[in-house]
């Protein structure tokens, strides 16, 4: 008779695994227990943080490691040199292994029988653990802050911007997206217009709509944010966590939840089976990312230019007041 395979000992991993920070490599935790706040960096600067499986894994660990502390009331997430984050890391290491054991448990591994439903719905999952967290988060964006940035971001409780970030989901354009979050943060007719175009709105412009809670000049966001921090980090978690959740479950049942879900059940699976999706993912898989991009997003700027030197030009020609 063949011999059985022993089976490894069950060993659940408990709670006590995020009562200490782990060596991390691809974030940088701050914690400082004085003014009762952490701050969490996305510290890829070299690809602008684009997010891959290890940086996700890393960052969801330190946030339920601070959510832990007792010590913190306010956690930062912010993003390392010139940007806050690009998105989801598409290169090619890190996309072959996307429907594969390496990526990090934070969700279902629901699979539909195309399989292109998966990667929605599990990131989707995963930023509720944002929504959920017992600790106020603070999003500090600057530069890009571009699809799965901007989910992230989107998903904190506060967020504070500078004039020339770019918030957005260009991905729209040719493989769909993961979390519509664009009507519950932007007006209807600006949400239509970032989705049927996949452009970007500036710092500025989401300080306008009520995106953002503050805009604030490069050179100064970090100070800004940090006094911010410890402004709301004045009311201990326990008592700010009862409104948090107050808030949220108004959203809720407003429909949010339902939404984003919803959203990414059957947007992203509509989006990517149709013959212009299918069309450019071949283009994906055979180009340069950066090529790639530049044929994807062409179109869409010299249009743009366009369509600005024509307001531009209308704004010009307006009689000055007397």
């Amino acid at each position: 008779m063949p011999r059985k395979s022993r089976k490894e000992l069950f060993e659940p991993r408990l709670a006590g695994w995020y009562e200490k920070p782990l060596e991390y490599k691809l974030i940088i935790y701050e914690p400082d227990p004085k003014t009762h706040v952490a701050k969490i960096t996305l510290n890829r600067p070299e690809v602008m943080n684009a997010m891959n499986h290890q940086l996700r894994a890393e960052f969801f660990h330190a946030l339920k490691f601070a959510e832990r502390d007792d010590t913190i009331n306010v956690i930062i997430i912010k993003g390392a040199g010139r940007c806050f984050s690009a998105g989801y890391d598409l290169s090619s290491a890190n996309v072959a292994i996307k429907h594969s054991d390496e990526e990090p448990d934070l969700g279902s591994r629901y699979v539909d029988t195309c399989e292109v439903t998966h990667w929605a719905r599990y990131v989707v999952q995963q930023w509720w653990q944002i929504w959920e967290l017992s600790k106020v988060t603070i999003a500090q964006t600057h530069g890009y802050c571009l699809a799965g940035g901007s989910e992230l971001a989107a998903m904190c409780d506060l967020l504070v911007t500078t004039p020339d970030c770019q918030f957005g989901y260009p991905p729209m354009r040719a493989m769909g997206v993961d979390m519509v979050w664009f009507p519950w943060l932007l007006p209807m007719r600006k949400a239509h217009e970032l989705a049927f175009t996949g452009d970007s709105i500036s710092g500025e412009e989401a300080f306008k709509y009520g995106m953002a809670n503050y805009c604030i000049p490069a050179d100064k966001i970090e100070e800004f944010t940090a006094a911010f921090a410890k402004r709301v980090a004045l009311m201990p978690w326990q008592m700010a966590t009862q409104y948090k959740r107050a808030i949220k479950k108004a959203y809720e049942i407003m429909g949010i939840r339902t939404a984003l879900e919803t959203g990414a059940l059957f947007a992203y699976h509509r989006t990517n089976e149709s013959d212009y999706a299918k069309e450019w993912d071949k283009l994906f898989q055979e180009l340069p990312l950066k090529e790639y991009l530049t044929l994807r997003n062409k179109p869409y700027d010299d249009n743009k230019k366009v369509q600005e030197a024509i307001f531009e030009g209308r704004r010009r020609g307006r009689p000055k007041k007397k």
